[in-house]
């Protein structure tokens, strides 16, 4: 969708959504929000309907092969363009990738139909036996429009391009020599690749929006796997591996106009300096050379940049800031320089940018003109932003498969859908006419977030897909508290118009808060975790907003057409809403009572857990985590299915469980790789059981003689192994751990804030003790954890945090409202909750158990870790949470009731600060 439509529709729906805010005239508000619910439809399903581009192929003519046997069509392949409208090379590996989609696209080889290719772009089509009709009905064929998926699949559910790269040592200048004492830190260390992936990282996915695998392996290289990269991109991905962006400030030399040209002539020398050629535009647009003698030592370089972007209101500059240190060697650098007189060189890989004179004392501030059009800005931006201490080699490229299966894809679509429909039916038949409107309320909360994502084109991954099923679960719980509260005005007498205004409000503060204070982790893991944890934070937060609207919009405007007649009238009250018997019985359970014994439950599983953790250490990490070995068998141009290799190591009792990937070379060779990650002491067993179990990779060298030593060590296909580092390393882990714990202080204020210190602490007590528990019953059961756990414990966490919030705020309301002992009100509340936790934690259960059921291995292991999460998510709410917060008050020495009166008073007082 072109970004001004979407920014001038954003706008319009903006517009309509104030309006609905800010009208009290129900009839209005009716109206206006049926319009902002349809121009949001529209907007989604337009940014989610199939589209098309335009073939990369031109047909051209049809002519006779000279036996007369059949036709030869000359197909022209497009040339790719860059970012600057300029042709890019077509290479032969190109051209053979480009034969390769035509051939998927026209097919025909069961008919004969052969394909060849020849540089700089032509393709040839055989068709031997074909008529002159098929030829032509082929030939229409090639110029049809490609269609293109409106979501773009992650690495790990669609496969993509791989990258194999060689970290270089450092470039010694031409004036240095290494000496016995710092000859090291020429070499490639492991301190070296660690920060050649940082710097990757930084490059290629600076918003942390693509989902993109950087891992170290062996001794000096580095793999990177992107989803679906087309040839602009890949040209964009080797220029900006390649580029260092090597940022230099050096002096000129004081008399560089006398001295220059003697240098260049090699009439003279000028110790301590190097002489550069530096090509100028002046100012009537004529190209001019200078000879420039530049200072050999650099005094400011890109170590110094603490921040680059480009200069929006002046084209082709970017502005540089220096950090501090750096802004003090500007200072020092230019301070004894005669001001309009020396010159300072900007220096830019090796080539100088500019050569201005100092007019003053500089400080850390600085621009770099002449660089070019807006994306060129944006990419030095990003390169300056993270320079190459080593330079980069591209080994190898190849396309790569799911890491997860296609199989593993499909059936989790499946399954999803089929667990989405057992939940709406349940719905239906639980509440009747009102699960129709939350059928409706959720199909367009899922077609808001769908339709953000293809809009924004946000990458869709297996963390992605976790932020999904807890939005669908926080969705489904912000309908059931709605329902069960209107059950519970309609109990109470009320008419169907009023028992639905009352319904709403008092089911408001609950979800805004419960929303809120998962949004508010949900952002914090945006900005602070990297990797996969941003792909589970950006779905999370579309869906929390998409809820938020379904619930507390949709429904209403839905209850509001419906029950419009009964604003005046209640005759036809009974007819038009009714719900079954509730599931709970209307009995109060003494919760609060059992907490000793639900303590003592809790202190089991948490030791347990602790214990757990502690004795498996580093075998409970899978190749994610802990890194391991990695085996490639090149098979030419035979390919061995994953799943056969999956099935061939199936009875194996292997440390760590191995994922499995096939890899296609690019041409010449076009050749096939079945790679595998396992662990270092599994590999050899890994390797020898595909060897005995897959025929294709059991065969031996042509070459060999039968019965000879050679016969037994010669293989038909060779095979590889090499070391592979963890994909989510030490980076990765510190950022999210930094990131959950901003989180859990953000929430401990904003519950302080909205509740009580009691609350909070109750809320971080219950979110410690899930995860713990969950972590120690996945390992007990025989998981590894890996990147699938990391989607389900930060599932397991927003659930927990939902979950509680809710409880809370009933607890509140119960406090402020009622008469009698704290603890007694708050057993009251527990119980009034009851049902919604219920029927909330088996519609969650029902959707992930069929993923179980149904799914592969990868979604078998993560549906089973949430499934154990909403059983213990669900328990920590009633037996955990509250008591704590009834213990943390007294232990306090405060009056819960008093405090939460005395808050709601300051509220009604000064709502700026409610």
């Amino acid at each position: 969708m072109q970004p001004t439509i979407v920014f001038l529709s954003g706008l319009f729906i903006l517009a309509l959504l104030f309006w609905y805010l800010a009208s009290d005239d129900i009839s209005r508000k009716r109206k206006v929000g049926t319009v902002l619910i349809l121009g949001i439809i529209v907007m989604c399903g337009w940014s989610l309907s199939p589209r098309t581009e335009t073939s990369e192929f031109l047909a051209g003519d049809i002519t006779e092969m000279a036996d007369g046997t059949g036709y030869q069509l000359s197909v022209t392949a497009i040339i790719a363009k860059d970012a600057k409208g300029e042709e890019l090379e077509m290479e032969q590996e190109t051209l053979e990738r480009r034969v390769r989609s035509l051939e998927a696209k026209i097919g025909g080889q069961e008919d004969g139909v052969t394909y060849s290719s020849s540089l700089p772009n032509l393709i040839t089509i055989t068709m031997p036996g074909f008529s002159k009709e098929d030829a032509e009905k082929l030939a229409s064929q090639v110029e049809q429009s490609d269609p293109v998926a409106s979501l773009k699949p992650g690495i790990d559910l669609a496969g993509g391009a791989s990258f194999t790269l060689q970290v270089q040592p450092k470039v010694l200048e031409d004036s240095e020599e290494a000496s016995d004492e710092d000859a090291d830190a020429f070499r490639v260390s492991a301190d070296s690749i660690q920060q050649a992936i940082k710097t990757l990282r930084g490059r290629l996915n600076p918003d942390g929006t693509k989902d993109m695998l950087i891992q170290p392996q062996g001794q000096d290289m580095i793999i990177i796997e992107m989803p679906g990269v087309s040839e602009e991109e890949a040209a964009w991905v080797r220029e900006i591996i390649q580029k260092q962006s090597v940022l230099e400030l050096r002096a000129v030399h004081p008399n560089n106009n006398t001295l220059a040209a003697k240098v260049a002539a090699k009439e003279t020398v000028a110790p301590g300096f190097k002489l550069f050629t530096y090509t100028d535009t002046d100012d009537r647009g004529e190209t001019r050379t200078e000879q420039l003698l530049l200072e050999n030592r650099n005094k400011i370089e890109g170590k110094h940049v603490k921040r680059a972007s480009p200069d929006l209101a002046t084209s082709g500059v970017v502005q540089v800031t220096l950090t501090g240190a750096g802004g003090k060697l500007m200072r020092n650098l230019t301070a004894p320089m005669r001001k309009g007189v020396d010159r300072l060189a900007v220096v830019l890989d090796g080539e100088v940018d500019s050569a201005p004179v100092v007019q003053a004392v500089l400080d850390k501030n600085f621009i770099i003109q002449g660089v070019g059009d807006a994306e060129e800005c944006r990419n030095l931006s990003a390169t300056l932003m993270n320079p190459l201490e080593n330079p980069l080699k591209i080994l190898k490229e190849s396309t790569v498969t799911a890491r997860l299966g296609a199989a593993t894809v499909s059936q989790g679509i499946l399954a999803g859908i089929a667990g989405i429909s057992l939940t709406i039916l349940f719905l239906g038949i639980y509440y009747r006419f009102a699960g129709i409107i939350a059928f409706i309320g959720l199909t367009v909360n899922v077609l808001i977030l769908f339709g953000a994502m293809a809009m924004f084109e946000f990458t869709f991954t297996l963390p992605g897909i976790a932020g999904i099923i807890l939005t669908i679960g926080v969705a489904v719980d912000a309908n059931v508290l709605i329902y069960e509260r209107l059950r519970e005005e309609r109990a109470a007498g009320k008419s169907l118009f009023a028992a639905i205004q009352a319904a709403y409000e008092k089911a408001f503060t609950a979800i805004f808060d419960a929303n809120i204070t998962t949004l508010i982790t949900a952002i914090i893991l945006f900005w602070r975790a990297s990797g996969t944890v941003k792909g589970f934070a950006i779905t999370l937060t579309i869906g929390i907003l998409a809820s938020m609207f379904a619930a507390l919009v949709v429904t209403r405007v839905a209850f509001w057409w419906t029950s419009r007649n009964s604003e005046k009238s209640s005759r036809d009250d009974s007819r038009k809403l009714k719900f079954m018997s509730s599931l709970v019985p209307r009995q109060t359970l003494n919760f609060m009572g059992m907490r000793k014994a639900a303590f003592i439950i809790s202190l089991i599983f948490l030791a347990g857990s602790l214990v757990m953790v502690g004795a498996k250490r580093g075998n409970a990490l899978g190749i994610d985590f802990a890194g391991g070995a990695l085996i490639q068998f090149q098979t030419q141009q035979e390919i061995v299915p994953e799943a056969d290799a999956t099935a061939a190591l199936a009875g194996l009792d292997l440390n760590k469980d191995p994922i499995i990937q096939n890899e296609t070379l690019p041409a010449p060779d076009n050749s096939q790789i079945l790679s595998i990650r396992c662990a270092d002491e599994d590999a050899e067993m890994i390797a020898n059981t595909l060897r005995e179990n897959i025929p294709l990779l059991g065969l031996k060298a042509e070459a060999a003689e039968e019965g000879s030593a050679a016969a037994e060590a010669a293989w038909k296909y060779d095979s590889s192994r090499d070391t592979v580092e963890a994909s989510l390393g030490a980076d990765f882990l510190k950022n999210s751990l930094i990131a959950l714990g901003l989180g859990l202080i953000a929430i401990l204020a904003y519950i302080t804030i909205r509740f009580e210190f009691s609350f909070a602490m109750g809320a971080f007590a219950a979110l410690f003790h899930d995860i713990l528990i969950c972590i120690g019953i996945v390992i007990v059961l025989g998981q590894e954890l890996t990147l699938i756990h990391v989607g389900a414990f930060l599932t397991i966490a927003g659930y927990s945090i939902n979950d509680t919030i809710v409880v809370f705020d009933r607890i509140r309301e119960s406090l402020r409202m009622k008469r009698g002992e704290v603890e007694e009100v708050m057993n009251i509340a527990i119980n009034a909750t009851l049902s919604r936790t219920i029927l909330t934690s088996a519609t969650t259960f029902m959707t992930v158990l069929v993923l179980f059921i149904f799914g592969g291995p990868a979604l078998k292991t993560f549906s089973l870790a949430i499934m154990v999460g909403v059983v213990v998510g669900t328990y920590s709410s009633i037996f955990v949470a509250s008591p704590i917060v009834l213990i943390w008050s007294r232990k306090r020495g405060v009056n819960l009731r008093r405090e939460l009166l005395d808050a709601n008073l300051e509220a009604q007082v000064n709502p700026a600060r409610g």
